[in-house]
Formats: structure tokens, C-alpha cells, sequence
């Protein structure tokens, strides 16, 4: 069907773009009007040619883009619903197209209905979206494809996004309010020391008497933030910058991985998170009909510049080296026992899947209590810690008070 993008004026007179699919400029106008747009201009234009004018004003205005995950999700349970019920895939698509709440993400389905109707497999056709399709996906929509089970293995991928996204919000949830309370702080300690503590400067200036040790050091900082703040918010960020370059590289990364593993309770969570990433990915790939080399490899470039990614690349060669899964993932080192175990107990059971996903969910629950146990600790230590800062902003200006009031007595 042919594209068309257009500028109109909405119900508030403010001039929209975008691109709308009608078989000739007339029903393109008949459609736009039955959204309650005025059409001011419809051209004929291709959808891989279109721009994506919203896509862009959000990066130019650095807007964070849509939840890639949430979309994911929605879209596939929507498909798996659709094709259950015995819909066409290219019905299917144009369905979800229409439901679609993100204008760049219509965008790239109106693109690969448009593919899927000229004869391309829905797996390449997404293939060439990367922006909302990551490869691991795409090679479980090719498997199922093949096997005729598309419908299923949609359901199945629409299952573990829907887990992976629950287990993102709970940890954000988590996280919330630890991040909240130290924002807070942070904001009280500065203004303590940008506005409060500069109106006695003068005060402890006018006793002309050696000041304590502590009072010098609140009287350094409070300077440097009133009158270099913006030094300071500088140095931060070139920092934060630094460091975002200095880990773009993967072995920098796998240092500073190694070193966040290494972190009483926090780095036995990021741990295990990306354990249960990992082997999640893994059986749901292998449940999907995608052959075991390709699982491994797939799911260990979804994994990143992690050094699970380099484990499951590593178990990827002894595979084929004729070696057994469990072989495999003993070669790295970085997964437990108690997995290694069970997908070996798979492996000769011929139940690998089962097992997979049984590994997966234990670490998962594994994970729930962890977060559960570092919120429970977090809270406190960031009372304690801004407790002792404002302990020590009190004993700092009550300190030369005292000193004074004893040469006075």
C-alpha cells in the first residue's frame, strides 16, 4: 500500500507531520480528516525514505526515547493474541500498527507490514528495524517461521519480555526511594553549605583566633560551592564523561564488572542479574527451535560488553568442539556450581529446556531476596551517612562558638 507523508493542522490549530498508508492521496485526506486533522499537504514518499520527524525532535530536544522493552512486549503479546485467533500476519500487523502509541515505532511496523506484503519473511523485515528489534528476538521470529510455530514462539517471547520488564520495574521500584532520599540530602546539604554557613564566615573571621580543624574544612568547602559551583558541576561532569569513554573500551569494562562484583551484597546482585539474564535468554532461545551455537552466540551479544558475554561465546566453541553445555559454561568460570549441575542433568535427561528455565527461575528468585536484603540496608546506611555529615556541619560552627565563650568566661 502506498505511503504518503503530510502536514496538517490539528483540532488546536498547531501544524502536524508525519505519514500515513492509503491506496491514493484522496483516501489519504479521507483518513486524516477521520482523525480530526486538516490536511494542508499529502505527498506520495516511501516509508523507508520518510523521515521520522518525531524520532528526531526527541533527540535534538534529548528527550529520553520510548521504553524498547515495553513496546516489545506489548507488541509481541498483541501478535501472539492475534495469530492464535488464526489472523494473517499482515492483518495482524496492520492491527497493532493502528494500536501502536509511539509515532517512530508505527513508523518501523507500517515498514515491515509493507515488506511482509510484498512476499519478505517477517523475521528479515524486522531484521532491518534494530531500533526496536534486538537480534535475539529476530532469530526466535526466523525459528518460528521455519517450524511453522510462530504463534507459539511469539507467546513464548512475549512471556519472558513481560518477566524481564516486571523484574525491571521491581528493581527500580526498589531503588526509588534510596535515590530519592539521597537526592534530598544532597539538595539540603547544599544549601546548607552555599547559603547558611556563608552568613557566619564572617562571624568566625571577627574572633581573630585560630579556627579548629573542622570549621577551616566546612569553610573551604561551603567557598568553593558558593563561589565555584559551577566548577564544580564541571569537574563532575567531565568525570562522568571520562568515565562513560573509559568504558566503552571491553576490557575496561570487565575491570570495572570484576570490580562491581566484588561489592558486599551489590555486586552479588549485579552478579546474578546478569546470570539469570543469561541463562533466561538461553532457554528461551533453545525453547524457540534456534539451534544451540546460535542461542549461545546471540544471547551473548544481547549480553553486552559483560564478561557473561565472553563465557557464552567461549561455551559457543566447545559445542562445537563437540563438548557437552555444561562443559561449556564450566570453561569461564562464572557459572555456578548449582547451573552447571542442572543443564548438565538436561543435557543427558534430553530435557535441556525445562532445565534451562528452572536454573533461570532460582536465580531469579535469588535475585528478588538479594534486592529485597540490599533495600532493607540501604535505607539506614543513607541515614546514617547524612547524619553524620549534618553531625559534622553542627560540630564545626559550634565549635569556635565554644572556644569564644570560653575566653569570655
Amino acid at each position: 500500500m502506498p505511503v504518503y507523508s503530510y502536514r496538517a493542522l490539528n483540532a488546536s490549530g498547531k501544524t502536524v507531520r508525519g505519514v500515513v498508508d492509503a491506496d491514493t492521496p484522496q483516501k489519504a485526506r479521507q483518513r486524516l480528516r477521520g482523525d480530526g486533522l486538516h490536511p494542508i499537504d499529502v505527498q506520495a514518499t516511501s516509508v523507508r525514505e520518510a523521515p521520522l520527524r518525531s524520532r528526531a525532535a526527541l533527540r535534538r530536544s534529548f528527550r529520553f526515547r520510548p521504553n524498547r522493552l515495553r513496546l516489545l512486549s506489548i507488541t509481541t503479546r498483541q501478535t501472539s493474541t492475534l495469530l492464535s485467533a488464526g489472523v494473517p500476519v499482515v492483518e495482524a500487523l496492520n492491527t497493532i500498527q493502528e494500536q501502536a502509541e509511539d509515532e517512530g515505532f508505527r513508523h518501523a511496523l507500517a515498514l515491515i507490514r509493507e515488506e511482509v506484503t510484498s512476499g519478505e519473511s517477517l523475521a528479515n523485515a524486522m531484521g532491518r528495524q534494530t531500533d526496536y528489534f534486538p537480534k535475539d528476538y529476530i532469530h526466535l521470529v526466523r525459528a518460528g517461521e521455519l517450524s511453522g510455530a510462530l504463534d507459539q514462539v511469539m507467546e513464548k517471547l512475549a512471556d519472558d519480555l513481560e518477566v524481564r520488564q516486571d523484574r525491571r520495574a521491581r528493581v527500580a521500584a526498589a531503588l526509588a526511594y534510596p535515590a530519592f532520599m539521597t537526592l534530598v540530602g544532597a539538595m539540603v546539604l547544599f544549601f546548607l553549605l552555599s547559603f547558611i554557613i556563608p552568613t557566619l564566615t564572617d562571624l568566625f573571621q571577627s574572633l581573630h583566633a585560630a579556627l579548629p580543624m573542622p570549621t577551616r574544612i566546612l569553610l573551604f568547602v561551603s567557598g568553593l560551592l558558593k563561589g565555584y559551583w559551577w566548577g564544580v558541576l564541571l569537574v563532575l561532569a567531565a568525570l562522568v564523561l571520562a568515565l562513560k569513554h573509559w568504558l566503552k573500551k571491553e576490557k575496561n569494562y570487565r575491570r570495572f564488572e570484576n570490580t562491581v562484583f566484588h561489592i558486599p551484597i551489590a555486586g552479588n546482585l549485579w552478579q546474578r542479574l546478569l546470570l539469570a539474564q543469561a541463562i533466561r535468554g538461553l532457554a528461551v532461545m533453545v525453547g524457540g527451535g534456534v539451534p544451540l551455537i546460535t542461542a549461545l552466540n546471540v544471547t551473548a551479544e544481547a549480553m553486552g560488553r559483560s564478561g557473561f558475554a565472553e563465557a557464552l561465546r567461549l561455551a559457543a566453541e566447545k559445542v562445537g568442539q563437540g563438548r557437552s553445555l555444561a562443559e561449556g559454561l564450566d570453561a569461564s568460570g562464572l557459572f555456578p556450581p548449582l547451573a552447571r549441575r542442572m543443564v548438565a542433568v538436561g543435557e543427558s535427561s534430553g530435557t535441556l529446556n525445562a532445565m534451562l528455565g528452572r536454573v533461570a527461575r532460582a536465580y531469579e528468585k535469588e535475585t528478588d531476596q538479594v534486592l529485597s536484603t540490599l533495600t532493607s540496608l540501604v535505607e539506614p546506611v543513607i541515614i546514617i551517612v547524612m547524619g553524620l555529615l549534618v553531625g559534622f556541619i553542627v560540630i564545626s560552627v559550634l565549635l569556635p562558638i565554644f572556644d569564644l565563650s570560653g575566653l569570655v568566661g
